[in-house]
């Protein structure tokens, strides 16, 4: 929970200083003191920037925060199909997860269950599973002692 909150953190003030830099070069151009083409576009650029990575990374950390704090997760089995270069993500049957780059990660190919938050997919928890194969002879005597 706190490489959560620190992420968060992280993301907060990297989506201010993205408005900080907006509101200085708008100053600018409402000043006239823009000497170049490239630097009047700017605000604009940036603006387009800070949407995109508000809705991509700030806005649904933010949502998450009640369900971490409240302790609410929602759990998912599945195969580890890819872990990230940076060890900060896993994909597990097509669904990114971010993790902890700290803790013990999955290997790939390993049968694992995820606990994660809502909208962010943050992984609170990783833990191993053993595959269980059911023989159909097992699913058979199981149907045959039901009908008795």
């Amino acid at each position: 929970m706190k490489y959560f909150i620190a992420n968060l953190s992280v993301h907060l003030v990297v989506t201010l200083l993205l408005i900080i830099l907006i509101v200085v070069f708008t100053n600018r151009n409402k000043r006239g003191s823009t000497k170049h083409s490239f630097t009047y576009f700017l605000p604009f650029i940036l603006s387009a920037v800070a949407v995109v990575y508000m809705v991509i990374y700030t806005a649904p950390r933010l949502l998450d925060l009640t369900d971490v704090t409240n302790q609410n997760y929602y759990s998912y089995t599945g195969f580890v199909e890819e872990i990230a270069p940076l060890n900060n993500y896993i994909v597990i049957d097509g669904t990114t997860y971010y993790i902890n780059p700290l803790r013990d990660l999955p290997i790939e190919g390993s049968y694992v269950r995820v606990r994660y938050t809502t909208y962010s997919k943050y992984a609170i928890e990783v833990s191993f599973m053993e595959e269980v194969n059911v023989d159909d002879s097992v699913i058979e005597e199981m149907q045959t002692a039901n009908m008795d």
